[in-house]
């Protein structure tokens, strides 16, 4: 089994860069965080902005290679 190293730039993004870098538009991603299906940083606060978590999505991208 080959290995594939991917580096990210930052390992969470916020709702409007994330919509930026991904080209999905923002009320997409929020939906899509909503309905679990992209994975956010645990918040402290109820209140925090939700961060996308990068991280995750790499490993779940690496999960079904």
């Amino acid at each position: 089994m080959s290995e594939i190293a991917i580096q990210i730039a930052v390992p969470y993004m916020t709702v409007e860069q994330y919509s930026r870098s991904s080209g999905i538009p923002v009320n997409t991603v929020r939906s899509m965080i909503q309905q679990g299906r992209l994975p956010i940083r645990n918040k402290l606060k109820a209140k925090e902005k939700p961060l996308v978590n990068l991280l995750a999505l790499m490993h779940e991208a690496n999960d079904q290679l």
